[in-house]
């Protein structure tokens, strides 16, 4: 009697993880849409099929190359990925460079960048900050790559002035946040959360299932952005 009972019972258990198995099979767990500023996001979390992360660091030079050509071309890439094909965009801005010892831009650039989503306001910073790193070096061939001459080392100034022209955004607060590195804990955070996660530099894309180490362009918006487009739907199609 006993031994029918065990019988029993180890078929029931079987049963259940048959089921179970099954059941996963037809409905695959979704992406996780958790994103670690959400301010830094780009895309409605609550009904997004896809997520799609960047780790970076803006004094990356193959980083910039990606977003200065998304930004060439922001609106084409908010209604194809963003909402076409409903991803939530997440930046997830770290200061590796700083900490490997290969820019000390990395740290008040990374602090100014969660100062600016503190305010409600990172994308246009964020895109802004990139423009005048490319007008005041990457043009002039400078920080572009590792081979090249090294961006020096920028006043706080340099961060806080960027938030000067741009809408909604408060200078005197911005200004402060900086000076007081007032948002060095999240960065420092982040950093490390980072770190756990990739495989050496950045840029590190992961998008679903899908994961991706650095990018190649050309500094040619038009060019790189072919470039953001294959590995947008690289992911897309990756399952």
């Amino acid at each position: 009697m006993q031994k029918a009972i065990r019988i029993g019972a180890l078929v029931l258990v079987v049963g259940f993880l048959v089921t179970l198995v099954v059941f996963n099979a037809i409905n695959p767990a979704g992406p996780d849409m958790d994103t670690w500023n959400a301010a830094m996001s780009k895309g409605d979390k609550d009904t997004a099929k896809h997520h799609f992360v960047m780790y970076t660091d803006i004094f990356c030079p193959y980083c910039d190359k990606f977003s200065d050509a998304v930004a060439a071309n922001l609106e084409d890439f908010e209604q194809h990925y963003i909402k076409d094909e409903n991803v939530l965009f997440e930046i997830r801005v770290t200061d590796i460079n700083y900490v490997n010892g290969h820019s000390n831009n990395s740290k008040p650039a990374g602090i100014a960048a969660y100062c600016a989503a503190r305010e409600g306001n990172f994308w246009d910073y964020y895109y802004a900050l990139l423009a005048q790193i490319f007008e005041d070096y990457h043009s002039k061939g400078i920080g572009v790559d590792k081979t090249s001459p090294k961006i020096p080392d920028l006043e706080k100034s340099f961060f806080y002035h960027v938030a000067k022209d741009i809408d909604g955004l408060d200078y005197e607060k911005m200004k402060s946040c900086i000076n007081n590195e007032e948002t060095l804990s999240e960065l420092d955070t982040n950093t490390r959360k980072a770190q756990s996660k990739i495989n050496g530099g950045v840029p590190r894309f992961v998008f679903d299932k899908y994961t991706a180490d650095g990018f190649y362009g050309n500094w040619n918006t038009d060019n790189d952005y072919k470039q953001v487009k294959l590995l947008m739907d690289a992911g897309l199609t990756t399952k």
